[in-house]
C-alpha cells in the first residue's frame, strides 16, 4: 500500500523562550503584558522527499508543512492566554481529511495533507503549506496577530492569503470594528478608507476603481473585516481575488486614527492609541 511505502522525514519541533520582542508601528509605541515563546514545526512526507536517497529535481514527490507561530505565555490575565492560544491553534489546524474530521496536532495536519498529496496520481513535485502567525502589534489594551498562509498543491500558481486578529489582551475577547468604534461607522470609515486605498495603489480621487480593474460592488469602494490594530491606526489587506484579478496582487492599506478620530470613543480601547 502507498501509505505504509511513504516515507515519512524531517520532523521538527522547535520551541525557543523569549520576551515578547515586537516591531515599533509608529508613534504609539509597544508595551503592554504579553510574553511568548516562538514555536517552529516542520514536517514531510511523500514517497521521495529530499533527505531520501537518490532525490533528484526531476523524481521528487512530497508533501512539506511548515507552521511558526507564537506560543502566548503571559498576557493581562491566564483566560486571556487560554483564549489566544486557542484561536493560534485554531488557525494552524484549518483542515480536514476525507471525511471531515479536523486534525488535533501538527503531526496530523501533516499526515491528512501528505494523504492528499498522495490521493492525487498526477501528483508530482512538491507540495507545500506554510503557516505563520506573528503578534504584530500589542499594547497594554490591545494585541494584533497577523496570520499569514501560503503554499502550493499543483495548479497554474501558488496559493497565499493574509487575515489579521486583534484580541482584548486582558479578556480574551476577540475584536471587532463594532467592540471599537461608535455605532453608524460605516459610511464615514469607508470614506476614509477610500482614499487610503487609493493612495495605495496610486489612484487620483476621480480615478474609476472598475476600471483600474477592481470589482468593488456598484464601483463603490468598502472596507472588508481583514482589520489589524498598530500605532498609527487601522491596517486594512485585501487579499488576491479578494477586490481584483490575481495577477494585481494584494493590496494593504492604513487608515490613520486622525481621519477616523470621530469614530473612536473615548470608552473604546483604541482611544489610548489614538488620543
Amino acid at each position: 500500500m502507498l501509505a505504509k511505502s511513504m516515507l515519512l522525514v524531517a520532523s521538527l519541533l522547535l520551541v525557543t523562550g523569549c520576551k515578547l520582542e515586537l516591531p515599533n508601528f509608529g508613534s504609539g509605541g509597544i508595551s503592554g503584558p504579553l510574553t511568548l515563546e516562538t514555536v517552529t514545526f516542520e514536517r514531510a512526507g511523500g514517497p521521495q522527499c529530499p533527505d531520501a536517497v537518490g532525490t533528484t529535481p526531476e523524481n521528487i514527490r512530497c508533501a512539506n508543512v511548515r507552521l511558526i507561530y507564537p506560543k502566548i505565555v503571559a498576557a493581562g490575565t491566564p483566560a486571556a492566554v487560554a483564549a489566544m492560544n486557542q484561536y493560534i491553534q485554531a488557525q494552524l489546524l484549518e483542515y480536514s481529511d476525507a471525511e471531515g474530521k479536523p486534525p488535533a496536532t501538527p503531526d496530523e495536519l501533516t499526515s491528512m495533507f501528505v494523504a492528499d498529496y498522495n490521493n492525487v496520481p498526477e501528483a508530482a513535485g512538491l507540495w507545500e503549506m506554510v503557516r505563520e502567525v506573528e503578534v504584530s502589534f500589542a499594547s497594554e489594551h490591545l494585541a494584533t496577530l497577523n496570520i499569514r498562509e501560503s503554499g502550493y498543491t499543483g495548479g497554474a500558481h501558488p496559493f497565499s492569503g493574509q487575515r489579521y486578529a486583534v484580541f482584548d489582551v486582558n479578556t480574551g475577547q476577540q475584536l471587532t470594528l463594532k467592540d471599537l468604534l461608535v455605532a453608524g461607522y460605516e459610511e464615514r470609515l469607508n470614506l476614509a478608507g477610500e482614499q487610503a486605498f487609493r493612495r495605495a495603489r496610486g489612484l487620483g480621487a476621480n480615478d474609476s476603481l472598475e476600471e483600474a480593474g477592481f470589482w468593488f460592488a456598484s464601483n463603490a469602494f468598502k472596507v472588508n473585516t481583514n482589520v489589524g490594530v498598530s500605532g498609527d491606526g487601522l491596517v486594512f489587506n485585501f487579499n488576491p481575488y479578494e477586490v481584483a484579478p490575481y495577477a494585481m496582487g494584494p493590496t494593504a492599506f492604513t487608515v490613520g486614527y486622525a481621519a477616523i478620530n470621530e469614530l473612536i470613543p473615548d470608552s473604546s480601547l483604541l482611544a489610548a492609541l489614538a488620543r
